[in-house]
């Protein structure tokens, strides 16, 4: 090897960091399965696998909750998504705790957490679980469809959880992108924000003020099941529609699997892949306390917050 060879080497070896580190973080996104309630959810996953494998390049897979129910017979549907040959991560819904509690649906996924922090790009990543429901004073975490009652208050986090969800935002050193399976920061027209939502939103202002190069970019959620964006103080919180239906006096079936590309880039762009569908019947009428409600996820791209 001349001097020249190795000059040239050890600035490429330099620099490739840098180029890893300032790369697009490309997501496979999936949200509202319901495998034990839509009959179709197999071939439905089955189609979003099949599109993922077929993409270039995929960061991380991401399904963001009511998967499943924990029982024999979804265990092949487990088995097709521990298969993606990619870094995959789960998020807990409200459904996935109707037949089980929380311990036995991660045990039937293989999840290790109900909460958890990982990096990826230039970003951080925060997965909460907001599965708990506030009765007679006192917070109950969603086991074996226990959130079906009345007089109750939902989609709550436990303040354990909270603690380390504000630890985790003072001290990141990157940009955080926060999932959940429940909404955070969509309130219904012309009504205050939820305050479970303003509970945690308030913690994401807060320490955006003290830890600016950590703040909050972008909020990503399901639940739902309507393709929505909402922008609250800035901060552009996003909705992935389901998969499989949107329920209006019954199980209201899209035509087409439901599923999305996310690319977000380092300078603070996200970027969207979705997919066109229809209502295999008629479609609910339309509502004006309902926003969003489509079979479809549209493909936009929008810029998020990402402090310099």
């Amino acid at each position: 090897m001349t001097r020249r060879d190795f000059l040239a080497a050890g600035v490429a070896l330099a620099l490739a960091p840098s180029r890893l580190a300032r790369s697009s973080v490309k997501i496979a996104v999936v949200a509202d399965l319901h495998h034990g309630l839509a009959p179709d959810a197999a071939e439905r996953l089955d189609a979003f696998v099949k599109a993922t494998l077929g993409r270039e390049h995929i960061d991380f897979a991401l399904q963001m909750g009511d998967f499943c129910h924990a029982k024999p017979e979804s265990k092949a549907f487990v088995r097709r998504w521990t298969d993606l040959p990619m870094r995959k991560v789960h998020v807990l819904g409200n459904h996935d705790m109707d037949t089980c509690d929380k311990a036995a649906a991660m045990a039937h996924w293989g999840m290790k957490s109900r909460y958890r922090a990982f990096d990826q790009g230039d970003y951080r990543f925060l997965v909460l679980d907001l599965n708990h429901f506030k009765k007679e004073g006192l917070l109950v975490p969603y086991s074996h469809g226990n959130y079906f009652t009345d007089n109750a208050t939902h989609n709550w986090i436990d303040p354990e959880q909270l603690d380390w969800f504000e630890r985790e935002l003072h001290r990141s050193k990157r940009p955080v992108i926060v999932i959940s399976h429940q909404p955070i920061g969509f309130a219904e027209p012309e009504k205050p924000m939820p305050p479970e939502q303003a509970q945690i939103l308030n913690v994401i202002q807060k320490a955006a003020k003290g830890n600016p190069r950590g703040a909050v970019a972008l909020c990503l959620c399901g639940h739902m099941h309507v393709d929505r964006l909402a922008i609250v103080d800035g901060l552009p919180c996003y909705c992935v529609n389901s998969a499989s239906y949107f329920w209006y006096e019954g199980m209201q079936k899209y035509t087409q699997p439901l599923f999305a590309f996310m690319e977000i880039t380092p300078s603070g762009m996200l970027r969207i892949e979705g997919r066109s569908g229809a209502f295999a019947s008629a479609p609910p009428p339309a509502s004006s306390t309902v926003l969003g409600r489509s079979a479809s996820i549209s493909s936009q791209e929008f810029s998020i917050h990402v402090s310099k």
